[in-house]
C-alpha cells in the first residue's frame, strides 16, 4: 500500500478510477499518521475532492480516499498535451506570489497546484484565467464538487466559506 522514507515520508496510493484491468492510483507523498490516516503533503493532479494538507483515510486502494479533514488549499489541475516551460514558470511565480500557493507536480502538459482558500476565490479565478487566456488551456479545481464522480453535477461543497 505505501513505503516510508528516511524522513518519516510517505509514498501513498491515491484512487483516482477503475479500469477493466484494476484500479488505476496516483502515489502522493504524505505523513503517516497511523490507522490508514494520512496528511497529503502535495495536491494530486489526477485524483479528485483532495488537496495538499487535507487529512485522508485509505482503507482500500479500490475506492477514493475519504476526507477525514481539509486542509484549506484548493487542489488547481491543469490537463494539456504540452506546455511551453516559460508558461509553467510563469504561472508558478503568479501562484507563488500572488495567492501563496505552490506547483505542487508537473508531468509534460499536466500540472497540479496547491492554493489556499484564503487567497479567495476571485484572485484565483484572475491569474488562473490570464493563464488560459495566454496558453488556450483550461483549468480546473478539483476538490470543490460534492459529487465529484458525476460531471453534470455542479453542486459545491462548502468547506472554505
Amino acid at each position: 500500500m505505501h513505503h516510508m522514507d528516511e524522513d518519516g515520508t510517505t509514498l501513498v496510493a491515491l484512487f483516482v478510477a477503475m479500469r477493466e484491468d484494476g484500479p488505476v492510483c496516483e502515489e502522493i507523498p504524505a505523513n503517516s499518521l497511523g490507522e490508514d490516516r494520512y496528511e497529503l503533503l502535495s495536491s494530486p493532479g489526477l485524483a479528485l475532492n483532495l488537496a495538499r494538507g487535507d487529512i485522508v483515510e485509505i482503507k482500500n486502494a479500490t475506492a477514493p480516499a475519504t476526507v477525514v479533514q481539509r486542509g484549506g488549499n484548493f487542489c488547481i489541475q491543469v490537463y494539456a498535451d504540452e506546455l511551453a516551460a516559460g508558461h509553467v514558470d510563469e504561472l508558478e511565480k503568479n501562484v507563488g506570489e500572488k495567492l501563496h500557493g505552490t506547483l505542487d507536480g508537473s508531468y509534460r502538459g499536466s500540472l497540479a497546484l496547491s492554493v489556499p482558500a484564503s487567497a479567495g476565490m476571485a484572485t484565483i479565478c484572475q491569474v488562473f484565467d490570464a493563464f488560459t487566456a495566454k496558453t488556450g488551456v483550461q483549468w480546473y479545481f478539483a476538490n470543490v464538487y460534492k459529487n465529484f464522480d458525476d460531471v453534470d453535477d455542479e453542486t459545491l461543497l462548502d468547506w472554505w466559506q
